[in-house]
């Protein structure tokens, strides 16, 4: 390779980290800044100009009830929802893994294609008070004596919200997981039943141990994603019954756009993003989960 031909691949590969970089600016950089810049002023689409504000801002929702609630739902939304999500999607893959084929697995994660309003319509369709399938099955069966409206309460309508997500976004960990699984030598496996060891324990003892890395991995990876969830909430319940699944985006997307405060708005973004930024730092830090995958 000659000289000149070494200096047009360097030029090339740092044009295109040029372009890569430039486009995470755009992307990820210029709107966080914004929406950090937008708290600290009294922007809203009916104001002719934008002035500073200070911390007004935050001092508005932070002595709003309705913030500390959402962020109490919020919190309480992620945490269930996470937690089925990997509990179903590691007993799931485990056993795709033993004993599916191919076909099963596709059938498996077809609800993770499937578009987040079609999801929300096909569960606004099943828990219908009317004509969905499940208050049918359920009255007809005798398990219930008349059709539950799903929004008529804020338990209730989490519950649905909590039923939809779970239903959609379980099949990513058992892709994760599957993925996983393959990794794991089968001479452990081997070795283990030499000794003795039954199914249950090789669960326990060497599966989910080996599993670790991944499965701490996807923890915060859906913690996050679920506390930021916002397209399904809005669509199945709009943060209704009287707030009760309004969560933190809602309640910052309510205050920018319903309430036309582009300053509160922007200062409830970023005390989510801080809020995440920090939970991210503290699960980097106390697992070492790049450390955990080279290992596993």
């Amino acid at each position: 390779m000659t000289g000149t031909s070494i200096l047009r691949k360097l030029d090339f590969s740092g044009i295109a980290l040029l372009l890569v970089a430039s486009l995470f600016i755009a992307v990820m950089i210029v709107p966080v800044t914004w929406a950090i810049v937008l708290g600290f002023t009294n922007s809203g689409p009916f104001q002719a100009h934008m002035t500073f504000a200070g911390l007004d801002n935050y001092r508005e929702i932070l002595s709003d009830s309705a913030f500390w609630r959402a962020l109490l739902i919020g919190t309480i939304y992620a945490v269930i929802s996470t937690m089925l999500e990997v509990v179903l999607g590691v007993g799931i893959a485990i056993l795709v893994f033993r004993h599916g084929s191919p076909l099963v697995t596709s059938f498996v994660l077809m609800p993770y294609m499937i578009p987040t309003v079609t999801t929300a319509l096909v569960w606004r369709w099943m828990t219908d008070s009317l004509n969905g399938i499940f208050n049918q099955l359920m009255v007809q069966s005798g398990l219930l004596g008349s059709a539950v409206e799903f929004t008529s309460t804020g338990v209730l309508a989490m519950s649905l919200v909590t039923a939809a997500s779970v239903w959609q976004f379980t099949p990513f960990v058992v892709l994760v997981v599957l993925a996983n699984l393959g990794t794991i030598p089968p001479s452990v496996y081997e070795a283990a039943r030499v000794d003795g060891v039954n199914w249950w324990q090789e669960l326990i003892y060497i599966t989910i141990p080996m599993l670790r890395a991944p499965i701490l991995l996807v923890i915060l990876l859906r913690g996050i994603w679920m506390f930021n969830r916002f397209d399904i909430i809005w669509l199945l319940t709009s943060g209704g019954p009287i707030g009760g699944t309004t969560t933190l985006p809602l309640y910052a997307y309510v205050q920018a756009f319903g309430n036309n405060n582009y300053g509160v708005g922007g200062a409830a973004s970023t005390v989510i993003f801080m809020i995440l930024l920090v939970f991210g730092i503290i699960y980097i830090r106390t697992f070492h989960p790049e450390k955990e995958v080279a290992r596993g």
